[in-house]
């Protein structure tokens, strides 16, 4: 027998039960919501939206692609986040999963089975009628061993079954509490494989893709036939690439463009003070962001464990927190101090400099030259990769800086594993799970080539486990990823989007995910 339960209770159920005891479903504790100035006059929170206008939007670098299920940094999915819905969305005040393309969910009574009423009435941009296939085919697209940011969140799946046109099954190998919470991440497209999504995405979602200028900008339209009532209120957006981040933020200030992805650290304050611009940003203590530092474990001297913590106790964090202004958080776990599950004993690293010269001592380190590739898209990353790189040739390595644009960095670091060490930004969601499995699984995971399979196994069999039993083991899996340190926490990435006043009802995301379906313009 199956229970009918309405697919906020499932979610509230299955991901967020424990929120007040620490369970590893929720991972949050009620503690991520955002809590930045959001866009518009401050205490407005009752003015009546404006339609109408075009949005620029202005990030830091050309998007690689705009394949949904085969994108690898934070600027591909801003240029596609608009022209997508998901199966399932984050309220962006709360955090709560609330219903996205799944309107309804019927779970067995073993957890095993998934019964999915999807929304009616919605259309793709190209004119055809959503259906239960459409979710199947992108189901099984974002569970392909190409699409390694969501197959690794799906693997519990054993099977997709088209019921009628508004419902199908989704069956289990085993249970999964977080699998709805995962759903955030399965975007839909048209169950069409001659569609190029990579150059020409095709969506449910509130904007419509017009044109790719290449190094310029991406132009999204206004979808008049959008699902969701009333919305969106803009007319369109225009999303410009502009790698300088000067440059950017002078743009903001003179109101060239309405909002930019990063202000520059030098910047905040004086973007804080501009009685025509608005700062957004998130808490230090709930920042799920990372600034990240892969090592390549399948070589020396990266695979001893010896000169990895050398390495993670060499680092200067509190001088990179001063050179950054503040915009930085000290630390060296995935996991942020407000959250439930947070393991405080686990080892903690603060520069120890003469530990880390025993420690490399120890690790046989024979001078080998070794390699540190950044990614330029922000002065941010600039700052600490040259500190980092003051660091360890204080710790005595044969260091080199490198810096190349990001799809050059994705190239060789994730796809090619071709590196040695390479320093990047991070962003999970924020659930203890993803939290781990984001810097070590995944992406990121493939690249360290980290030779640990029982930790990654442990790690996804949690959302099997009781809140309590789940609870424990993240405990452990944090404390020995501190001590094997693969790849390394170098702290929290802090950053701050910044606005024009005239933007209304923008809401910073944990994920940095730029949301533009409600946002107004006056």
């Amino acid at each position: 027998m199956k229970k009918a339960i309405g697919l906020l209770l499932t979610i509230l159920l299955a991901v967020s039960l424990a929120a007040c005891s620490g369970s590893p479903g929720a991972g949050n504790g009620g503690t991520t919501a955002p809590s930045g100035e959001s866009a518009g006059k401050e205490g407005e929170t009752n003015a009546t939206p404006k339609t109408g206008g075009i949005l620029k939007f202005a990030q830091n670098a050309e998007p690689t692609t705009l394949n949904p299920y085969l994108f690898s940094t934070i600027n591909d999915r801003n240029a596609f986040l608009p022209i997508y819905n998901s199966l399932m969305e984050y309220d962006p005040k709360t955090l709560e999963p609330v219903p996205g393309l799944v309107k309804e969910a019927k779970v067995s009574d073993d957890g095993l089975v998934y019964e999915l009423t999807i929304q009616s009435g919605v259309l793709f941009h190209n004119g055809k009628q959503l259906t239960a296939d459409d979710i199947k085919y992108s189901l099984e697209k974002a569970n392909a061993k190409e699409a390694p940011r969501t197959n690794v969140l799906l693997k519990a799946i054993k099977e997709f079954k088209v019921i009628d046109e508004t419902h199908l099954t989704v069956t289990l190998a085993h249970k999964d509490s977080l699998l709805l919470d995962s759903f955030v991440e399965v975007f839909v497209a048209p169950d069409d494989p001659s569609l190029d999504l990579a150059k020409n995405p095709v969506g449910t979602g509130p904007f419509v893709f017009e044109r790719w200028n290449r190094n310029e900008k991406i132009v999204l339209k206004k979808n008049p036939n959008y699902w969701k009532q009333g919305l969106p209120y803009l007319d369109g957006i225009e999303i410009l690439t502009v790698p300088d981040a000067e440059v950017k933020n002078l743009q903001l200030m003179n109101g060239q463009v309405d909002i930019i992805d990063i202000v520059p650290t030098s910047k905040v304050s004086e973007v804080s003070n501009n009685p025509n611009l608005n700062l957004a940003k998130i808490e230090d203590d709930v920042t799920v962001a990372n600034h990240f530092l892969l090592m390549n474990n399948s070589k020396t001297p990266f695979n001893n464990v010896k000169f990895r913590q050398a390495v993670n106790y060499a680092l200067d964090r509190q001088k990179m927190k001063q050179s950054l202004f503040g915009n930085f958080v000290e630390r060296s776990s995935p996991i942020p101090t407000a959250d439930p599950n947070f393991n405080a004993g686990a080892t903690s690293y603060v520069k120890d400099l003469d530990k880390a010269k025993q420690l490399l001592q120890e690790s046989g380190y024979n001078n080998e030259k070794i390699t540190l590739v950044y990614h330029k898209i922000d002065l941010m990353y600039d700052t600490i990769a040259q500190i980092t790189e003051q660091s360890l040739k204080e710790l005595g390595l044969n260091v080199e800086l490198k810096g190349v644009e990001i799809a050059q960095w994705v190239e060789s670091v994730f796809n090619q594993k071709q590196y040695d060490m390479a320093l990047t930004g991070s962003t999970p969601k924020p659930n203890t799970v993803d939290m781990l499995n984001h810097m070590y699984g995944k992406q990121n995971g493939a690249a360290l080539q980290w030779d640990n399979q029982a930790w990654n196994d442990k790690l996804l069999s949690v959302s099997q486990m009781s809140p309590e039993e789940g609870a424990k083991v993240l405990q452990e899996l944090q404390a020995e990823v501190a001590e094997q340190s693969p790849g390394i926490i170098v702290g929290g990435l802090v950053q701050a989007q910044g606005l024009s006043k005239k933007v209304h009802n923008f809401i910073p995301s944990p994920q940095q995910k730029m949301m533009f379906e409600s946002v107004w313009k006056e």
